[in-house]
């Protein structure tokens, strides 16, 4: 990979918040040279009461989705013309591992969807995007719909 250009990293889900934040980026922001980071992070399952076949079964259901998510961005980064990017899977909650990979990869900006919850939703589910503007050590470009 070049070594460049800016180190931007980007949220990445099966969610058009996801892909908007994407095209907006890559619309408005990308130069040739800048380096992408697309992190993504699997929905999360409690597998504690589930028998060996669910948890089999859900294991394989969590592979299939993030194996579809690395296609659709890989897709996406070859037909906008992205020189530079490398998908990234993590574990763990989505704003953290965003901030760790902007922070070891020494991000010049980080860019996220907004799935515009409301205050209460926002209270007791956490904000993935909220996370990530109050950690950061970059700018953060939050991409509201």
């Amino acid at each position: 990979m070049a070594q460049g250009g800016r180190k931007v990293v980007i949220g990445v889900d099966e969610s058009a918040f996801s892909e908007q934040a994407f095209s907006f980026y890559v619309e408005n922001f990308h130069k040739d040279d800048d380096i992408v980071y697309l992190v993504h992070t699997p929905e999360r399952y409690n597998f504690v009461d589930a028998s060996p076949n669910v948890h089999r079964e859900l294991l394989d259901e969590i592979k299939q989705k993030v194996e579809a998510v690395e296609e659709k961005y890989n897709r996406k980064v070859e037909e906008k013309g992205v020189k530079h990017a490398k998908f990234l899977k993590k574990h763990g909650d989505p704003g953290e591992a965003i901030v760790a990979v902007a922070e070891k990869e020494h991000a010049s900006l980080i860019v996220t969807g907004c799935r515009g919850m409301g205050l209460l939703r926002r209270t007791f589910l956490g904000s993935v995007s909220d996370y990530v503007i109050h950690h950061a050590h970059c700018p953060v470009l939050v991409c509201r719909k």
